[in-house]
């Protein structure tokens, strides 16, 4: 399905950007973020954006995204919503018991995210 939307939650902005770009050229309607605090904030942005895929890194601006990942997931608007962590760290089976539906270690290729994100949306 072409045009499905993914918010990339990253605070490394030439991260973000690449990431950005990357996902567009591949038909994704992209939504970036470099924060997620305040929490309540980036829920109700995320919320109203009806997102197919939320990425984010396990760490934003020193903050662990466990917290809001569960929250996120509680929302009736986004319990149906994938998500998607990274982090350089091997924390695969933590970001599965918060939420999350997929993990990858950092660093990654492009064809890897691309290949990750297609599998968590069935477009492959």
């Amino acid at each position: 399905m072409i045009g499905q939307r993914v918010i990339i939650i990253e605070d490394d902005h030439p991260i973000r950007q690449l990431m950005s770009a990357l996902l567009e050229m591949e038909g994704f309607q992209i939504v970036s973020l470099d924060s997620i605090e305040p929490e309540d904030q980036t829920l109700k942005k995320v919320k109203l954006q009806h997102p197919d895929l939320v990425i984010t890194d396990v760490f934003i601006n020193g903050k662990g995204s466990f917290n809001f990942i569960e929250k996120l997931k509680q929302q009736d608007e986004c319990s149906q919503t994938k998500v998607l962590m990274s982090s350089g760290m091997a924390v695969e089976e933590e970001c599965l018991q918060h939420g999350a539906d997929g993990f990858l270690l950092k660093p990654y290729m492009p064809d890897e995210l691309i290949m990750k994100i297609n599998h968590l949306l069935e477009r492959v």
